[in-house]
């Protein structure tokens, strides 16, 4: 019984120098170019390309019959932003405050304009019966209230 457990233990030991011996980091071999082609390539880069070409596309392409052209660019912003939403290239929150840059960029509307509609006076009471909601939440003051109540 001894005689078994002995042999387990140096096999153990074995392992354990064999792991201590490996490096922790995996070695590669050094290129003389640091810059990849392939990481270029990705399919998240195509993503995050195919909002600015397919606007590119409508700006150059589509003609609409109105006076000024902010019809054709809001349809551009409006390709820009669903690329990147169907897609995620982006971040959702990132691809949802787009418009505070294209819109101004493109002439659709100013900046000051753009960012009094992103906080406008329900939006900021929703936002803020959000976080009341989440404090509440997070510091247990419904279950306070409640055994407040049966109390």
């Amino acid at each position: 019984m001894t005689g078994e457990h002995s042999e387990t233990s140096v096999s153990d030991e074995s392992n354990i120098n064999l792991n201590l011996k490996a490096p922790l980091l995996p070695l590669h071999r050094t290129q003389s170019n640091p810059f990849n082609l392939k990481s270029l390539f990705t399919l998240n880069n195509f993503y995050v390309l195919l909002g600015p070409l397919l606007s590119l596309l409508i700006c150059l392409f589509v003609k609409l019959d109105t006076p000024n052209n902010n019809s054709r660019n809001m349809l551009a912003v409006i390709a820009w932003v669903f690329s990147w939403w169907v897609t995620s290239a982006l971040p959702l929150p990132v691809t949802s405050m787009c418009p505070l840059f294209l819109f101004p960029l493109f002439g659709i509307a100013s900046a000051d304009t753009v960012a009094h509609s992103y906080m406008d006076d329900v939006i900021t009471l929703v936002l803020g019966s959000f976080i009341l909601a989440l404090a509440v939440e997070r510091y247990n003051v419904h279950r306070r209230l409640a055994l407040t109540v049966s109390f």
